[in-house]
C-alpha cells in the first residue's frame, strides 16, 4: 500500500469519525469545510441520510464554491448563510449552524 492511500485512508477515517460524532439526527444546520476531508465528510453524510440518521431538513452551508458543488453533487441540501430560515416568522430571528466539520484530519 502506498503511502498516499493510507493518508487517504486516514483522512477518510477522520472525516467519518467526525460526522459520527458530532452530526446527527438534532443537527439542522451543518457548516461544511472547504479542506481536503470534505470529500470523505460528504461520503459519510450521504450514508447517514440513506439510513435515515440525519435530521430529513438538514441544510448544510459550504464554505467554498467547490463544498457547494460537492453537497449538491451529493444530493444534499446548500444553503448560503444568509438563507437560513426564521426561527418563528416575523421575529428577524434566524437558524445558526448548529455544527461545522472543517480541518476533521487535524
Amino acid at each position: 500500500m502506498s503511502s498516499l492511500n493510507l493518508v487517504e485512508q486516514s483522512k477518510r477515517s477522520a472525516a467519518f469519525a467526525a460526522v459520527d460524532k458530532h452530526v446527527g439526527p438534532t443537527v439542522r444546520v451543518l457548516g461544511v469545510g472547504s479542506g481536503s476531508t470534505v470529500v470523505y465528510a460528504a461520503e459519510r453524510l450521504v450514508e447517514l441520510k440513506r439510513l435515515n440518521k440525519l435530521n430529513p431538513e438538514l441544510l448544510c452551508v459550504p464554505t467554498s464554491f467547490q463544498s457547494k458543488q460537492l453537497i449538491v453533487d451529493a444530493g444534499l441540501r446548500a444553503a448560503d448563510l444568509d438563507d437560513l430560515p426564521e426561527l418563528d416568522p416575523g421575529s428577524g430571528s434566524f437558524a445558526s449552524i448548529d455544527v461545522t466539520i472543517d480541518g476533521a484530519d487535524e
